[in-house]
């Protein structure tokens, strides 16, 4: 198998505020020179946790599906740069540790 280079850089982060949705990101992939634009990655917490979910568009039988499937190798460093983008700009706060 061979191995191939990525860069991931977050373009932008918007804060909205809809339920568990906090903020929207654009985030641009560069796999072995081409760049690819991801629109609308979801910055999503709770009280349990924080995540990234990746688009999502409506199938024609009315079911919600991902707009794309990224590997877990690519997946795992987006979602952390994105947090913290996050939190750079103030829209995530680091969680306080418990005593």
């Amino acid at each position: 198998m061979e191995t191939s280079t990525a860069t991931i850089s977050v373009i932008q982060v918007t804060a909205i505020n809809a339920g568990r949705v906090l903020a929207l990101a654009d985030v641009e992939l560069v796999l072995d020179g081409v760049s690819i634009v991801i629109h609308g990655v979801q910055v999503r917490a709770d009280a349990a946790k924080t995540e990234i979910t990746l688009p999502n568009y409506r199938a024609p039988d009315g079911s919600w599906r991902t707009a794309i499937t990224l590997p877990d190798e690519v997946r795992g460093p987006m979602g952390d740069a994105v947090i913290a983008a996050a939190m750079e700009i103030g829209i995530l706060k680091e969680k306080a540790a418990a005593s």
